[in-house]
């Protein structure tokens, strides 16, 4: 066994985790548990992938494939930051705070607390907005 974080080859068997031999290198005390990193076949990741992109739940997932969700989030995450670029807005965005539309989900009368406002990128690099209340 070749220790992945140094590449020593010196190591010692350190017990048993999940069936699986555990290793621990003596150079840099790295613990490992078996050749291949990866776990998981690129495969069955992609099965995985489709199955949600097709509806199903993550947990419905997850105990299908034997792993943790936070093991499909990850695989998920990491296809769509791979295959996928997120779009940048065009020009201002428009938008309207009215806490009783968010809490009932109806708007009754215009009277209220909800003002439309328009926020202008400034400065997209450092995340900077120029807020614009218009006056109704």
């Amino acid at each position: 066994m070749v220790c992945r974080k140094c590449g020593n080859s010196q190591s010692v068997k350190n017990g048993k985790r999940g069936g699986a031999q555990c290793y621990k290198c003596k150079d840099c005390g790295f613990q490992y548990t078996r050749e291949n990193p990866k776990g998981r076949s690129e495969e069955e990741r992609n099965k995985a992938i489709a199955l949600y992109l097709l509806g199903l739940s993550m947990r419905a997932i997850a105990l299908l494939f034997h792993v943790n969700v936070t093991t499909i989030l990850y695989w998920v995450r990491n296809f769509a930051i791979k295959h996928y670029t997120k779009s940048t807005p065009q020009g201002p965005i428009v938008i309207e705070l009215d806490e009783m539309w968010h809490f009932i989900k109806s708007k009754k009368t215009s009277v209220g607390s909800g003002k439309l406002i328009a926020v202008l990128p400034d400065s997209s690099s450092t995340g900077n907005v120029e807020i614009v209340v218009a006056q109704l």
